[in-house]
């Protein structure tokens, strides 16, 4: 028998009168999601980690985006052996360290680790990452923080996952888009996520 049900009481008392056994179907709902650039003085930064297991063999990869959306740099890096966490907590350090060293007092840090934004905010640094922490923070003038669903942040992730196959300790940089990144997120796009 098919049909629609809505979940009603009624309608299961029914299907329970006629011994009818059913099965609930989960909804899909669709999100549609968008790139939002940063203002004129400010630049994007979008981190991502990957990891090969939890923990497993890792990397990291950010890459930075004007006002207009144009590329700027980008980096990735082996990791060794980390934790998921670790990873994504890493790639925004070291994204950050960048753009102090490039003496950028603005940014927006954009990652899908709900779990790294939330404690970037919440000043909850890894022991390990204490030192790097502070000194990013006497350099920087504004760090705005937001979190994205991955669908938004693909690039990023285009490179973390090309970390993963580097040495512990070995970075791979750019200051031109490469030829490996094919795509970028663009504003005028929709993204969607089937929650």
């Amino acid at each position: 028998m098919k049909g629609v049900m809505w979940g009603t009481d009624y309608e299961r008392h029914i299907l329970h009168c006629f011994q009818i056994q059913y099965s609930k179907v989960k909804r899909v709902r669709i999100i549609e999601l968008l790139l939002c650039l940063p203002s004129d003085d400010e630049i994007l930064m979008c981190c991502d980690g990957a990891s090969r297991g939890n923990p497993g063999l890792a990397g990291y990869g950010f890459i930075f985006r004007n006002n207009s959306g144009d590329f700027v740099f980008a980096e990735y890096g082996g990791l060794g052996i980390v934790t998921n966490y670790i990873d994504e907590f890493i790639a925004s350090i070291r994204a950050l360290e960048w753009e102090v060293e490039n003496q950028w007092f603005k940014v927006i840090l954009q990652s899908d680790s709900k779990d790294c934004i939330t404690s970037l905010t919440s000043h909850q640094i890894p022991w390990f990452l204490i030192a790097r922490w502070q000194r990013i923070v006497a350099g920087m003038l504004l760090i705005s923080y937001r979190h994205v669903y991955r669908e938004t942040n693909f690039s990023a992730d285009h490179f973390a996952k090309k970390g993963v196959h580097l040495q512990k300790g070995q970075t791979l940089n750019y200051k031109d888009r490469p030829a490996c990144l094919t795509r970028m997120e663009t504003p005028d796009q929709s993204y969607y996520k089937f929650d």
